[in-house]
């Protein structure tokens, strides 16, 4: 295996993108079709070594029919390293939903962790 980058099934792509790129700094790498268009199927983007791609529900459902009796409940959660996480709190602590402050963790690092805008848990660790 080379890598490994999930595709999320979400509601709106361009509102996704958005909040990936505004709150969280991601960079928009590629969208279908492209990002001018009122609607997206589809958008991809990084920020260092992150990458994450998303697709919309209907799109999705429609090449993986199996998808479609997936619920709506939100059962992932992504683990995202990185350098300053004092820093990336400061800077998204007011734009997003904080589920869990800056603490120690059992296994002995620093974490906090939001919900994004479609209900996903990310927790940032350093």
């Amino acid at each position: 295996m080379q890598s490994i980058t999930a595709n999320l099934k979400v509601n709106n792509v361009k509102e996704t993108l958005a909040f990936y790129k505004d709150v969280l700094g991601f960079e928009v790498i590629v969208t279908v079709p492209e990002y001018e268009q009122p609607v997206l199927n589809w958008g991809m983007v990084k920020n260092g070594g992150a990458e994450l791609m998303f697709q919309e529900k209907e799109n999705l459902e429609e090449e993986y029919p199996v998808l479609k009796n997936d619920s709506d409940a939100r059962c992932l959660t992504l683990f995202i390293k990185v350098n300053d996480l004092e820093g990336l709190f400061a800077k998204i602590k007011d734009k997003a939903q904080v589920i869990k402050s800056i603490h120690k963790t059992l296994y002995d690092k620093k974490e906090f962790a939001i919900v994004d805008n479609n209900g996903f848990v990310l927790t940032f660790a350093e």
